[in-house]
């Protein structure tokens, strides 16, 4: 359990939405919202802030990943990967999507796809955060490799 705990917290350093730029920026008030709420974990109140980022532009990455994240952080895994699952058809080659999609996939004990799903955010040569994206794919693998040995 502290392993899912852990990976879902590192999910966040994976998401292109950034809770601390200023609305002045262009973004999306209500996602903005959403974001610093599920910063501070205050998970309802996040939660129609964005609901309504996404409904108002629902191709939007930000508010696709971090709906994403808001799920995840209330461990409904499977909410989380279909909207991943969605957002991909129509945005296939995003670092960001591929490595939040895989922590989902860890976390939902698919450690092989999500294992795929790491090595694709390499593609994305944009993504500023493959790094963290090798770090969760090594979380992961250790993640896969511990629970397999268990009984």
């Amino acid at each position: 359990m502290r392993a899912a705990l852990l990976l879902i917290a590192v999910v966040l350093y994976g998401c292109t939405a950034n809770p601390e730029q200023s609305v002045s920026e262009g973004k999306d008030v209500r996602l903005q919202l959403g974001l610093a709420y599920l910063a501070q974990g205050k998970l309802k109140l996040a939660h129609p802030h964005l609901q309504t980022a996404l409904k108002n532009n629902p191709q939007s990455l930000d508010a696709n990943l971090a709906l994403g994240q808001w799920y995840l952080s209330t461990n409904d895994v499977d909410s989380a990967l279909s909207l991943y699952q969605q957002a991909l058809s129509w945005q296939p080659m995003s670092g960001a999507l591929y490595n939040n999609y895989a922590v989902a996939l860890c976390v939902a004990g698919d450690w092989k796809t999500a294992l795929t799903y790491f090595d694709k955010v390499r593609l994305d040569s944009k993504y500023r955060h493959h790094d963290r994206a090798r770090k969760n794919r090594a979380e992961c693998l250790a993640r896969g490799s511990h629970d397999a040995a268990q009984p």
